[in-house]
């Protein structure tokens, strides 16, 4: 039934319509309370009378509702009146880009622009667990502007095919028509697993993407075929045809990435979308905008090998850029290695010359010391600063240091110390002021910009003393503007996390963000004629950390995407930057009784790790190396007996049975789903405990192993242990009310009682609890602060205890009776270069195996610039 002008929806007035699809009919509307024009989407009746449909569409419509990003329609509210269920977004102005493409053939530029705005849209919703399941031309938007916006994402949930004959009238997004519309409206976007009505993922995604480019850059359908049958047959067991056989020239790097998005089996395509992202970014620049090189038509296939050079050799030019101070055509990039040596470089500067370089790093281990560097030369000099770090350098060759620099966490090299000025050539520190994070020093050497948290939340002070601005999470690479008029600043949200904002403050204390929220931040420089401000970032555009530029009007532009990551230094007077360059590892250790320690990973990437009771099995997670793409956390198993590990599925390792027969896995993003993983035959089951959301990567066994324990939470309550059975069901608190320090949680070998103790840098240090299970008394236990219980031992009378060091750690058997302690281990992995930190510890209850993990930075200096 269509609403008549005039007709309200609980706050939204109904002016007339804007049109009608599978999913419901839509309305231009009024929001009388905001006073603003919406859309207002009134959906079929069949979703409203199917409490199970509607019970999947509020959760999915509050999934999107949360949210955030420039490539995908807002969605404001949900809403019922009488027997009518709404969903109300933001108004666009433009067109479908299925009208757009029925205007005729669009330049290569556009393509390319609007594809790479699509998958930055998947890629945010893919990192929320959210899929679309239903992408095609009809669903994507083009507003006026040129912003591409994706439409009912993860609304359009398509119901199983459960034949071909089936298939045209089982897809809810689609409205009456014949059946050849249907077939070539959404069919033929199905991926090959859709078609067989199989278990979909994210990557059901990227092959209706790669259909979707095929259809940009050529102007014709991958799968176009008469009947719905003969669409799906052709999905299943039929390429496109080639692309280099069209009337417009096709870069050969679109064709790799067109082929890699529609291979039949998910595992063959990209496995991300962020990696659709960067790989479109490589081919035709970095940011909208950006010209398109096609190459010439070439009536061949290229190799592999071929096109994956073509693609690099288009990213590296494509994404060089301008330089500040630079003059005349740019000429191809330029990368010079500064630093040789394994280990940790924080902070580094250009002399005011711009040919040395004076930098901090921990090398091989070492604790920060100061060098000068001569660019070309190999070799550095010691300025004879100790646990010294620079943070700036003036016009006249003061250099800005944090001496007695003290490590406050391993996440990110936070660290905090006493700001000093020393003479270039060296010599005594002159201390300034004490309790500083991070600071800068002006060009002309008379102020200083600094972090401090004397009333124990961070804010940027300039010049000292005069506040400017205060958070609640922490501040990072306060970088003064050449005219000493800004301070630009990463302001990062939560502690120990580095996503965040770039920010500019001005003396009057306005602040204004220059960028939306990225994953990971780490630099900041202005160049030298201060119209631009450069900072390493990563996100939905590239999941490594880019040099990326932005204006003080917040226009931006990617400059350069790296291998690993990257964190912006100093760039001198001609326009030369200097970075540096970090690649980040884990190493999942482990030791038995007849193994020395070593280092078991496959991808590089260890995370979680729990043993079998026999120490003879071990289950750990991987993400593979960061920055390049992979299908996720995957779990391993290996036999301690020299066998090879073995995936056996996909998600976070929380523990293995203490007989190693079953593995117990969180899917990230899904915090409500536990796997459970069979270690040889057997199926994959889901244990959900919704509404319960787990919290922590890590459980411990009651006897049995039939239940275990694990840290949840319930809506906005405080985080507690449950408990729950392996074989399924509803998750119960383990105790009878809330304890006030419920982090690490650790059941005794009896099960009678739960070990309780703060997180790391909780208010609670030092409190824990042993509870009684049976009758739900407590008493106090009295730790050491930054204790982490790891395991009982199997005497039910000691526990082993971890603390962590700046360069490892201590295990100890900790004695419940007596509250005494002795060294059990001492964890000092061999290598020391670069390591950021030790944990997740697990000990067998016999103490005949421990298992560990170890992450660690390693990083060089280089200078990038374009002859």
């Amino acid at each position: 039934m269509a609403l008549a002008a005039g007709t309200t929806l609980g706050p939204y007035e109904i002016t007339g319509s804007i049109g009608a699809g599978g999913m419901g009919e839509v309305y231009r509307a009024r929001d009388t309370r905001l006073h603003r024009d919406v859309a207002v989407k009134v959906l079929p009746p069949a979703v409203g009378a199917d409490p199970d449909r509607l019970r999947r569409f509020e959760q999915e419509a509050r999934a999107v509702a949360a949210l955030s990003h420039p490539n995908i329609l807002a969605v404001y509210d949900v809403g019922a009146e009488s027997d009518l269920r709404f969903i109300v977004s933001e108004l666009l102005e433009g067109q479908s880009l299925r009208d757009k493409l029925a205007e005729g053939p669009m330049s290569a530029r556009r393509a390319i622009d609007i594809a790479v705005q699509i998958a930055r849209g998947l890629a945010a919703a893919h990192d929320k667990g959210i899929i679309h399941r239903d992408l095609k031309p009809e669903n994507v938007f083009v507003t006026k502007d040129g912003r591409v916006k994706i439409l009912d994402f993860g609304l359009a949930k398509p119901a199983r095919v459960a034949s071909a004959g089936a298939a045209a009238t089982m897809m809810p997004t689609v409205g009456g028509g014949t059946e050849p519309g249907l077939v070539l409206g959404t069919v033929g976007y199905m991926s090959p697993e859709q078609v067989r009505a199989a278990d979909v993922d994210h990557r059901t995604d990227i092959f209706s993407f790669g259909a979707v480019l095929y259809e940009l850059v050529t102007g014709r359908r991958a799968f176009q075929r008469d009947t719905a049958a003969e669409t799906m047959t052709a999905i299943l067991k039929e390429d496109p045809p080639e692309l280099v056989d069209t009337r417009t020239p096709i870069a050969p790097g679109i064709e790799r990435i067109v082929r890699h998005a529609l291979e039949k089996s998910p595992d063959d395509r990209f496995q991300s979308a962020k990696d659709l992202v960067f790989a479109l970014d490589s081919v035709g620049g970095t940011s909208s905008g950006s010209v398109v090189k096609l190459a010439e038509p070439n009536r061949r296939r290229f190799r592999p090998i071929a096109a994956i050079v073509a693609a690099l050799v288009a990213a590296a030019i494509g994404a060089a850029g301008y330089f500040a101070g630079t003059r005349g055509a740019a000429g191809p990039p330029v990368f010079d290695q500064v630093t040789f040596q394994r280990g940790y470089v924080k902070g580094a500067r250009f002399t005011p010359d711009g040919r040395n370089i004076v930098y901090s790093a921990m090398w091989e281990g070492r604790p920060y010391e100061v060098f000068t560097a001569r660019l070309g030369d190999h070799s550095a000099r010691s300025l004879d600063l100790h646990n010294a770090m620079v943070v700036g350098v003036s016009a006249a060759g003061d250099v800005a240091v944090l001496t007695n620099v003290r490590r406050i966490r391993s996440i990110n090299f936070m660290e905090v110390g006493t700001l000093a000025r020393v003479p270039l050539g060296g010599g005594a520190p002159r201390e300034i002021l004490e309790g500083v994070w991070d600071a800068d020093i002006s060009r002309d050497g008379k102020q200083f910009a600094v972090v401090r948290t004397p009333a124990g939340i961070h804010q940027l002070e300039y010049p000292i003393g005069r506040v400017l601005f205060k958070t609640n999470g922490y501040i990072s690479h306060p970088r003064i503007s050449p005219d000493g008029r800004q301070v630009a600043f990463q302001e990062h949200p939560l502690w120990g996390d580095d996503r965040g904002y770039l920010a500019l403050v001005d003396p009057a204390g306005k602040v204004k963000r220059l960028t939306d929220e990225v994953d990971s931040e780490q630099g900041v420089v202005w160049s030298a004629d201060g119209r631009e401000i450069w900072y390493g970032a990563s996100g939905s555009a590239s999941p490594r950390r880019a040099v990326v530029a932005v204006t003080p009007s917040g226009a931006r532009r990617t400059i350069v995407h790296m291998p690993g990551h990257a964190t912006v230094c100093d760039m001198a007077d001609d326009g030369r930057l200097l970075f540096s360059h970090e690649m980040e590892s884990s190493a999942q250790l482990v030791a038995t009784s007849q193994m020395a320690e070593r280092d078991v990973s496959v991808l590089g990437f260890g995370m979680w790790g729990a043993l079998s009771d026999d120490g003879q099995m071990l289950a750990f997670t991987e993400a593979g190396p960061v920055g390049v793409g992979t299908r996720g956390y995957l779990v391993f198993v290996r036999r301690l007996d020299g066998s090879p590990a073995i995936e056996i599925g996909e998600g976070a390792t929380l523990g293995i049975t203490p007989d190693g027969k079953t593995v117990v896995a969180l899917m990230p993003g899904q915090p409500t789903k536990i796997r459970v993983l069979p270690t040889g035959a057997g199926e994959t089951r889901t244990v959900d405990v919704a509404p319960v959301q787990v919290d922590q990567y890590f459980i411990s066994w009651m006897p049995g192993a039939k239940e275990f324990v694990f840290l949840g939470h319930e809506g906005d309550a405080r985080p507690r242990a449950y408990r729950v059975a392996l074989a399924g069901g509803p998750a119960r608190p383990a105790t009878r009310e809330p304890g006030a320090a419920e982090f690490w949680n650790r059941v005794s070998p009896d099960g009678r009682f739960l070990l309780q103790a703060p997180g790391v840098g909780a208010e609670l240090q030092g409190r824990g609890a042993i509870v009684d299970l049976t009758n739900g008394q407590t008493r106090e236990l009295q730790l050491a602060d930054g204790d982490q219980p790891v395991t009982w031992e199997q005497d039910g009378r000691h526990v082993f205890i971890a603390q962590e060091r700046d360069a490892g750690a201590t295990i100890y058997r900790f004695d419940l009776s007596t509250s005494k302690r002795e060294i059990w281990k001492e964890i000092r992995p061999a290598d020391p270069a670069g390591l950021l930190s030790v944990g997740r510890f697990f000990v067998t209850p016999s103490g005949n195996a421990y298992a560990y993990v170890a992450t660690r930075y390693l990083s060089a200096l280089y200078t990038y610039s374009q002859k």
